[in-house]
This record gives C-alpha cells, sequence and structure tokens, in this order.
C-alpha cells in the first residue's frame, strides 16, 4: 500500500493514508460485523486482504468472524476468491463419489500455462467437524473445504494468512491416527520420549520442514511436503493435539517459499518468446 492509488471492488484507494481513512469509516459503521465496529486496525487488515483479492472490502467484512484471536473468513470467501485470483484457467471442479462417512470429493483445476489439471482428495471423514453444517449440508462443507485444501497445495500465495472459521473446530471425535505419509528421502521424525512444549514442538516442525523444503528439487517435491503437512495437521487435529496457528502458518511459509523459489527459476531461465509480457 504505497502512494499508488489502488481500485479493488469499486474502491480507489489512494496509499496507505487512503487505507487509513477507509478502514476508519468501516469501523464506525454500524452494518459491519461488531467485531470490527471501533476497530480501525482490523478493518486495515480486511481491507488488506480485500485489495489482495481484488473484492470489495465491505463484502469481505460480512464474510469475517474472529476465534481464537485469527481473523477468518468464510468458506465460500474462500472458495470466491480462488476463482477470482486469476490463476485458475477455467473454473474449479467437484467430482462427488460414496456415501455416509466414506463421501468423499475430489476438487480438480486448471493452472493457467499448464497443459494438466491437479487435483486433491478430501473425504467427509477426515474433513468433518462438530460444526452442524456439516450434518446439514456435507456436500457443500467438502466443496468449500477442499478448495481451501487445493489452493494450500498449488496455489499457496492466493492463501497464505488466510483461515475460515472450521479450521478451529474440534475434531468430530478423538480416534487415534497414525501418520502414513511416504517419504522416502527423510529419515522419519522419531516419537518423543516425553511431552513436548508448544515451544519445542514448533521449533520440531519447522525445523523437519525446512529440511525436507531444501531437499527438494522440483515443484512436484514440494506439492508432496503440502500434502503431507496437510494430513499431518488433520491427524494431530483428531489426536486432539492441533498444532498451533503459528506453527502451521511458519510451515506453509517455508513450502510457500521454497515452491515459489522453483517457479520463479523457471520464469527466469525460460527463453524470451515463452515469458509472458
Amino acid at each position: 500500500m504505497s502512494g499508488a492509488l489502488t481500485t479493488t471492488g469499486g474502491f480507489a484507494i489512494d496509499g496507505m493514508q487512503g487505507a487509513m481513512n477507509l478502514a476508519k469509516a468501516m469501523a464506525s459503521a454500524k452494518m459491519v460485523p461488531q467485531h470490527l465496529q471501533g476497530s480501525p486496525g482490523d478493518c486495515l487488515m480486511v481491507i488488506e486482504q480485500a485489495m489482495r483479492w481484488q473484492m470489495s472490502p465491505f463484502a469481505v467484512a460480512q464474510a469475517t468472524a474472529v476465534v481464537r484471536g485469527k481473523m477468518c473468513f468464510e468458506g465460500k470467501l474462500v472458495a470466491a476468491a480462488i476463482q477470482t485470483s486469476g490463476i485458475l484457467e477455467g473454473r474449479l471442479r467437484y467430482d462427488f463419489e460414496g456415501a455416509g462417512d466414506k463421501r468423499k470429493v475430489i476438487c480438480s483445476g486448471q493452472i493457467r500455462g499448464e497443459a494438466k489439471e491437479r487435483s486433491v482428495e478430501v473425504t467427509l471423514e477426515s474433513a468433518k467437524t462438530n460444526n452442524e453444517w456439516w450434518t446439514k449440508t456435507p456436500d457443500q462443507m467438502l466443496t468449500y473445504h477442499s478448495a481451501r485444501v487445493w489452493a494450500r497445495r498449488h496455489a499457496p500465495e492466493v492463501m497464505l494468512g488466510v483461515y475460515s472459521p472450521d479450521e478451529f473446530d474440534e475434531p468430530r471425535n478423538q480416534r487415534q491416527a497414525i501418520d502414513v505419509t511416504p517419504d522416502a528421502h527423510v529419515i522419519p521424525e522419531p516419537p518423543p520420549q516425553r511431552e513436548l512444549t508448544e515451544e519445542e514442538r514448533h521449533e520440531r516442525y519447522v525445523t523437519l520442514y525446512t529440511n525436507r523444503a531444501n531437499a527438494c528439487a522440483n515443484t512436484e517435491c514440494c506439492d508432496g511436503l503440502w500434502k503431507a503437512w496437510d494430513e499431518k495437521i488433520d491427524q494431530a487435529r483428531e489426536m486432539g493435539k492441533p498444532i498451533p496457528a503459528k506453527t502451521v502458518d511458519a510451515v506453509r511459509n517455508i513450502i510457500s517459499e521454497r515452491t515459489e523459489a522453483f517457479r520463479e527459476e523457471a520464469y527466469t531461465n525460460a527463453p524470451v518468446d515463452e515469458v509472458p509480457a
């Protein structure tokens, strides 16, 4: 937010001062959610996110909530942000299979400039929380959830720092989970001999995934890390020991930075006639 004029969702924002003025106006509005009223700083966070997504700040504000001190965005808004980000060729596609807890959705999308679709698979059994909407509209919730998983894995630049409220819901049950993520090039993390503190868990995950990311030689390897980390997050929740948001963000940033490094290298080394204007 420099001095340049930025247009987002019908608003023209003139640099940081313009954004602050809009934040103050938003904070004074009676029709914005209560958690934003009287808080220009929180409103500024919403405006900044709206600018990234090229959406109306007030429309984005209506789809926010605060959960455990985190600004969260409704699943339908996150799905819309992915669709309007410009990264997709066409739209995300959702293919459903099975019934009951075995119900699953395969979310597929084609990134611009690529010949093949990228897909993720999400099962109701692994994704469902105690949120009542998972019982009322399971397919809709699976759609939102799979879109978020797809973006975190294949387009992290759209999702950095963005959470939806159901990511903070308690797991539906506390069944024991086993990490079966294949990882041929890294020695598996040894089980701790004692209960680790939150900070020790943070350092362990950051060190582990930093080493794994550094060992990657291409974006396909990074895709594998996204899948492994998403599964680790789900497993930790199911075991009743959710990974703190600080750690989730830190590891996602590590993988994202490594992925972006490969993409930047590919862009830099591409022939001149293959580099978009």
